[in-house]
């Protein structure tokens, strides 16, 4: 096989693999609307397909966090998240340089105090300030705005404009890999 067939195969790979992670934008996004082609329907953009499942399933999960709120603290998801915040706050404070030069008797209640506080702030925060928050901006119905025709245009431009080219570098690393592999049959058989 002459040289240059095998390095056409390699960009071949390379184009085909940018082609292929190219086509996942025009799979979410294009058409818009329903298109006959030889009496062929194509289907509409997965995202203009699944735009009200989408909008339902955010709205459903800012009813049950609104629910958990309002449900007892004890042993709900909210208190797990607050524990986790708090307990990653205490960590970051521990590996401070200040905070190991302090002797034992002035930095546990230090560190103690810094723990309250961390944990009934986003107690606060996740139980009653961003449930009242939602409710008052009226984000559910922000939400089914938000994904009107008109926005998810605007999706696809900052999907297009923020995810082209690193889908289209990894399609490429993809055929280059896919590529060498290819040269390395051909050269072997």
């Amino acid at each position: 096989m002459q040289w240059y067939f095998i390095i056409l195969i390699f960009f071949l790979n390379i184009l085909l693999g940018i082609c292929l992670f190219y086509s996942f934008l025009i799979i979410f996004f294009h058409p818009k609307k329903k298109i006959k082609i030889f009496c062929i329907t194509l289907p509409q953009g997965l995202l203009y397909i699944l735009k009200n499942k989408l909008v339902n399933y955010i709205s459903k999960q800012f009813e049950i966090y609104i629910e958990s709120s309002k449900e007892e603290f004890e042993n709900s998801k909210i208190e797990k998240i607050t524990k986790k915040l708090s307990h990653k706050i205490i960590e970051k404070v521990e590996k401070n340089k200040w905070f190991k030069l302090l002797p034992d008797f002035i930095g546990n209640p230090i560190l103690k105090f810094i723990s309250d506080i961390s944990y009934y702030f986003f107690e606060e925060l996740l139980t009653n300030f961003t449930p009242n928050l939602i409710k008052k901006y009226k984000m559910k119905e922000k939400i089914f705005e938000f994904f009107s025709n008109r926005n998810i245009e605007f999706i696809e431009l900052k999907a297009k404009l923020y995810l082209t080219k690193p889908m289209a570098i990894i399609g490429g690393i993809l055929g280059l890999i896919f590529g060498i592999f290819n040269m390395i049959l051909l050269l072997i058989f």
